[in-house]
């Protein structure tokens, strides 16, 4: 029998996750920063685990489809996490922490969509609200800004890597708790990748773009405001203000998707790009950053409710992991695209670069377009 509620081991599995993601995204640079790398080095690091997410990805999905036990993959996962980043804070190279780097990533980011298939499934079994779960990811992203920002100054610059290390610890505890699903009768496939429609191809696409036009903004945002004189507390307040926004989003979630649609989610989201990112390139004051991270709340919060949606309601029976993970491998493909990019971008052109993020949502606005229009 579970000790916790699936609702409240569900939530907790994510807050561990995404506890790990909000030390990481904005300060993970930072650290690298710390160790002597330039933003060349910076923004090649920050690629290799969307490199090597290329190939694992897929197999990560496949992998709890095929087992049928897509919680034991998730303990998997989220504890062989928790050992590679280990590996990455004892490393004694560069070259062998980018080596660890990556074997993290074969594990890491692979959870996320095994946890949101298994959270799908039993929201189908009416056992908890996705949206009001999957919040508490969010609510732990901000947790780890907050952490960093406000603890680091009296730590050991390694604390950031600890922290990713406890925050996989947790998920892989509270994933100890749940129940192991009933699935449903599966293609006899399961070992290769599911086929889906023209629709939720499109869509995939349409939110891998929107979601790549976050590249540069995760890898040098932090470095920006830091370099203008903003504190690490004051960083970590700019990333919860967007974080915050997505919890209020993710509160609604289930209600909003219900009354406008996966794919006008997915519209949203691509539109709040557009506008986010071209106002970012002409390098606002901060009184103006401000508010425009609450556009995080459409960005990223819009783009990936809206994916979900869709992949819940077209994957094949079965194929829910295998399809979130398809998504997910498509969004590390723009990601990696982008990020790489955005090293000599932000070399050349500082802020400017941000014009290449708005043109991400701006292509991922037309192709969700198109799906609406599809679809209506």
């Amino acid at each position: 029998m579970p000790v916790l509620a699936p609702r409240h081991a569900i939530a907790t599995a994510y807050a561990g996750l995404f506890f790990g993601i909000g030390v990481y995204l904005p300060f993970f640079p930072v650290w690298l920063e710390g160790r002597g790398f330039d933003a060349s080095m910076i923004a090649f690091t920050l690629a290799v685990p969307f490199a090597v997410r290329l190939f694992t990805m897929p197999l990560g999905g496949l992998a709890a489809d095929r087992s049928g036990r897509p919680r034991a993959t998730l303990i998997v996962y989220a504890l062989a996490t928790a050992c590679a980043f280990t590996g990455v804070a004892l490393a004694p190279s560069a070259a062998l922490m980018i080596v660890a780097l990556g074997v993290a990533a074969s594990f890491w980011q692979p959870s996320l969509p095994v946890l949101d298939a298994y959270a799908v499934a039993r929201r189908a079994e009416g056992l908890i609200d996705y949206g009001r779960v999957r919040l508490w990811g969010s609510l732990a992203f901000i947790g780890g800004n907050f952490a960093a920002g406000f603890l680091l100054g009296g730590l050991p610059a390694d604390a950031i890597v600890w922290f990713i290390v406890a925050g996989s610890l947790i998920a892989a505890c509270a994933a100890l708790t749940l129940d192991e699903l009933r699935l449903p009768p599966r293609e006899a496939t399961t070992h290769r990748l599911p086929k889906i429609s023209l629709v939720l191809g499109l869509a995939i696409l349409a939110a891998a773009l929107v979601q790549g036009s976050h590249a540069t903004l995760y890898a040098f945002a932090s470095l920006h405001w830091r370099a203008i004189g903003l504190s690490d507390s004051a960083i970590a307040l700019l990333w919860a203000t967007g974080v915050i926004a997505e919890v209020v989003l993710f509160r609604f979630g289930t209600g909003l998707t219900r009354r406008l649609g996966a794919d006008r989610l997915l519209l949203i989201g691509g539109l709040a790009g557009v506008l986010r990112f071209g106002a970012m390139a002409f390098d606002p004051p901060v009184a103006l950053v401000l508010p425009l991270q609450l556009l995080h709340a459409a960005t990223f919060g819009c783009t990936y409710l809206g994916t979900v949606e869709m992949v819940a309601r077209h994957a094949p029976p079965g194929r829910g992991a295998a399809v979130q993970a398809l998504a997910a491998w498509v969004t590390i493909i723009a990601m990696a695209t982008a990020t790489v990019a955005a090293g000599p971008l932000w070399q050349w052109f500082d802020c400017g670069a941000f014009f290449v993020s708005a043109g991400f949502a701006a292509a991922g606005t037309l192709i969700a377009l198109i799906v609406a229009m599809r679809r209506g």
